[in-house]
């Protein structure tokens, strides 16, 4: 009977972590020409079912339903931003303040959830779409944004479809008056899972997107997403786009970290302090073309960490001092284990470029200190108030003060 216990515990077990493995929660814009969308909680997540359940709501009026369908996408793609400030999705945005536009951040498995509604699903590549606009006659049409180009940043992929999104719509509105569009994705591109470790949750680096290089070496950790350098800064173009191949190698006290690729050469020296038990970002020296540049961090403070900890920064910067070269990454992240990384697979806590008092932190300290002054003065002088302790009695003698 034990045996059979042990069995049917596994089969449970890993019955559960094949359920959790196929459920993934991806972000739905959903807009319609007719029907005024109803708005929800913007961090509420949404059940298969549930969502399942709004789309025949929405059938019921007998709509052209297309659905944009990228590979991966996540909330956080349409937080992140380019060098300029600008988003990935400026069409999506500006149609996003339209009161017929629902944003849904976490909805599970939206595309499974359409293909069991009962009606005729047809798939089609974007491709397709764009060469001829002409739209099969179906109830449902998916639409595959599968063109990704093997020279193309996801930063400008994801800004073409967001264009062949909107592009496409016009032309389904000019031969359908009511319309139901769908924007959302197969897969998540955001995989950061939460580890208990000493009763208390960190986030690790479990998986890498497709924009996302994260290598390990002999004695260090790194990861990057959206690498990028420009050689003159003062003309405020675009940064090139580059993929570094990073290796390491221990040179005494220090970590040799290289990362190279066809266009660019990339040294950051890391030296360990064993007595204070820190390790620091020593030197960065960029060549390009055989031409040698010295770089140092724009962050508010110098590049270093306990050695057991790792340093991150969103929109790390590197910059000469003498030069217009910069070296740019949307996020980057590195960890040196001087005594070799064994293995060890994910980084620990990290310190961040962002001090933990930050500006809004500051200005609300100071606000404090202007009033607990202010308050601090006026009890002082409310307490150096004295009234008086002689008053004149009109029955008796009156007061006389000799003046000389």
């Amino acid at each position: 009977m034990s045996v059979c216990k042990s069995v049917l515990i596994l089969i449970s077990l890993l019955f559960s972590v094949s359920l959790v493995q196929c459920t993934e929660f991806v972000p739905v814009f959903m807009w319609s020409s007719n029907k005024v969308n109803e708005k929800v909680p913007a961090l509420h997540k949404i059940s298969q079912d549930s969502f399942k359940d709004d789309v025949l709501e929405h059938l019921k009026e007998n709509p052209f339903v297309i659905v944009f369908a990228e590979q991966t996408l996540s909330p956080e793609d349409f937080a992140q931003r380019d060098q300029k400030g600008a988003t990935l999705f400026p069409n999506l945005e500006k149609h996003k303040k339209n009161s017929k536009v629902s944003y849904l951040p976490y909805v599970q498995n939206p595309i499974k959830a359409l293909k069991h509604l009962g009606e005729e699903v047809t798939e089609i590549s974007v491709s397709d779409v764009t060469e001829s606009l002409q739209f099969p006659l179906t109830n449902i049409l998916i639409v595959d944004l599968n063109d990704a180009r093997d020279d193309e940043h996801r930063f400008d992929m994801l800004k073409r479809h967001d264009a062949a999104v909107i592009s496409i719509y016009k032309e389904i509105a000019k031969k359908h008056n009511n319309i139901l569009v769908l924007y959302t994705a197969h897969h998540t591109s955001w995989v950061a899972p939460e580890d208990v470790v000493s009763s208390r949750k960190i986030r690790s680096l479990l998986a890498v997107n497709e924009r996302s290089v994260f290598v390990k070496n002999n004695y260090s950790l790194i990861y990057y997403s959206e690498a990028s350098f420009v050689l003159d800064k003062s003309l405020n173009t675009n940064g090139t786009a580059v993929t570094l191949n990073f290796v390491d190698e221990k040179e005494n006290t220090s970590i040799i970290l290289t990362g190279t690729s066809d266009q660019l050469q990339v040294r950051f020296e890391f030296s360990s302090s064993t007595s204070v038990g820190y390790w620091i970002l020593k030197e960065v020296v960029a060549t390009y073309n055989n031409t040698e540049y010295n770089l140092n961090s724009t962050a508010l403070s110098d590049i270093y960490a306990l050695t057991t900890f790792s340093y991150h920064c969103g929109d790390q910067t590197f910059t000469g001092e003498n030069t217009n070269f910069e070296l740019y990454f949307s996020a980057f992240q590195v960890q040196l284990f001087f005594d070799g990384i064994g293995n060890v697979t994910k980084f620990s806590d990290a310190y961040d470029c962002v001090g933990f008092t930050s500006v809004p932190i500051w200005s609300g300290i100071f606000v404090t200190a202007v009033l607990l002054l202010i308050m601090t003065l006026g009890i002082t002088m409310m307490m150096d108030i004295k009234t008086m302790d002689r008053f004149d009695d009109a029955k008796g003698k009156t007061i006389t003060v000799n003046a000389e």
